[in-house]
């Protein structure tokens, strides 16, 4: 168990350091709210896209194209999703903080934690398809939470809208994120490749997403006291570590699912709160959004290190994971 958490810890470790920095920075006049919100900016129109394109537009879609893990995996993301959607804008007083609260409770760093984590965990094992399936499941993931995060925000700030419809579409088109998925999509479609220069220029902006985001995260730290805000961070933490993934584990084991095919589903779901989700809910919401996610993704990264390692010991415990 010792040697898991180890595991856990060194990936996330980072993530807590570089927001413990931002914090100091900010403590020392280094780095201003004005700092923030813009590096919160260059982040979600440039360093995101960058990545979400990196992980896209190279990935063999053929290889490991196993479909009922695929569409299990994505029709779960999505039911959860709504399901968390709906019972929010149900019972959430604060209507205000709905797409904050449901965008930090399902988002999963699939791009930035998830791929080493598999790489740790199956690397030289005995079936060499397990890796790169996982890493398929995380490109299609991906997409298809950026696709949803996208509509949760376009809903809920054009709600009060008598037209709103259009006015989605069109915010849901405009999204950076949503374009570079779109462009990564056509370059693996055709099998372009892009030139040397402009790899390498597209390789810097996405190395930007974890330090400048962890710094800015850092920087937007506030603790307000146990208010209705931060009770919602509470509720989010503990949905996003324990309820998606053991909801996600029963689902899936009452469905056949089971080896390294049920891990994988449990690690991609236990993950910690996405790094891009602060970043989008930060520039699309602001405020209290703000707030929200950078709390939520400070916590989620900090405990998911003992809940990943607690996750792992009990699969090989129960035999799922050799």
């Amino acid at each position: 168990m010792l040697e898991h958490m180890i595991l856990s810890i060194n990936i996330t470790m980072p993530f807590i350091l570089l927001a413990s920095l931002g914090m100091l920075m900010k403590r020392l006049g280094m780095i201003t709210d004005n700092f923030v919100t813009r590096g919160n900016k260059v982040v979600f129109y440039f360093a995101i896209p960058a990545t979400i394109f990196n992980h896209i537009h190279v990935a063999d879609l053929s290889t490991v194209f196993d479909l009922p893990f695929l569409i299990f995996n994505s029709a779960w993301l999505i039911f959860f999703f709504l399901a968390i959607w709906w019972l929010a804008a149900k019972f959430m007083r604060d209507k205000e903080s709905v797409s904050s609260f449901v965008n930090s409770a399902y988002r999963s760093s699939l791009s930035v934690v998830g791929p080493p984590l598999l790489v740790l965990m199956f690397y030289g094992a005995s079936d060499s398809h397990i890796l790169p399936k996982g890493i398929l499941a995380v490109s299609v993931l991906l997409i298809i939470s950026y696709a949803t995060a996208s509509v949760l925000f376009a809903v809920c700030d054009t709600k009060s809208e008598k037209n709103c419809i259009p006015t989605i579409l069109m915010s849901i088109a405009k999204n950076p994120v949503v374009i570079g998925v779109v462009i990564g999509l056509v370059f693996n479609i055709f099998g372009w490749r892009l030139p040397v220069f402009a790899a390498t220029t597209v390789n810097s902006l996405a190395g930007l997403v974890m330090p400048l985001a962890m710094i800015c995260v850092g920087g937007n730290l506030k603790f307000q006291g146990f208010d209705v805000k931060f009770k919602y961070v509470l509720v989010s933490v503990f949905v996003k570590l324990f309820v998606m993934p053991i909801a996600a584990v029963i689902v899936a084991y009452l469905f056949g699912f089971r080896g390294s095919d049920l891990t994988i589903i449990m690690l991609l779901n236990a993950l910690p709160m996405a790094v891009g989700a602060y970043v989008m809910q930060a520039e699309l919401s602001g405020g209290f959004g703000s707030y929200i996610g950078a709390s939520v993704l400070m916590l989620t990264m900090t405990l998911s290190a003992f809940t990943l390692t607690l996750f792992i010991f009990l699969f090989r415990v129960m035999g799922f994971l050799v």
